[in-house]
């Protein structure tokens, strides 16, 4: 099918000028925007200040929940690291040779162990020719 009329994609349609009104409210929602994010960066800086407040609290006067909850935390860590060690030690190589893999090669009658390599070729001893006439 044939089209009849080719579209213009780049035409964009030309904007309207902006009235003293629509200004006004783009004024207006952009001064709550910046209150509410300078608000919220005050209630970043004090909640910054109250936890640095709390940990030095906490390292001055440890409860007994706290110590209990370090004892835990120490506990848990000292468990997770045997872990860590007995995997390490189960995947590490040991310490005997490895075994050699075992190779049929298929030319030989026998089974081959170790990498394959061309046998020798056998060698014919060297004898003087001999040649025999017959008479008739």
């Amino acid at each position: 099918m044939k089209r009849q009329h080719k579209i213009n994609h780049g035409w964009q349609r030309p904007s309207d000028p902006i009235t003293a009104e629509y200004q006004h409210q783009i004024d207006r929602t952009t001064d709550k925007a910046e209150t509410k994010w300078r608000r919220a960066q005050k209630a970043v800086q004090r909640a910054e200040k109250a936890a640095a407040r709390a940990e030095l609290r906490a390292t001055r006067k440890p409860g007994p929940e706290t110590l209990a909850a370090r004892d835990e935390a120490r506990r848990l860590v000292i468990q997770r690291l045997a872990e860590l060690r007995e995997i390490e030690e189960l995947m590490r190589t040991p310490t005997y040779a490895p075994p050699v893999a075992v190779h049929r090669t298929g030319r030989q009658e026998r089974l081959e162990v170790g990498d394959y390599q061309k046998p020798r070729k056998k060698k014919t001893p060297k004898t003087p020719v001999k040649t025999s006439r017959r008479t008739p």
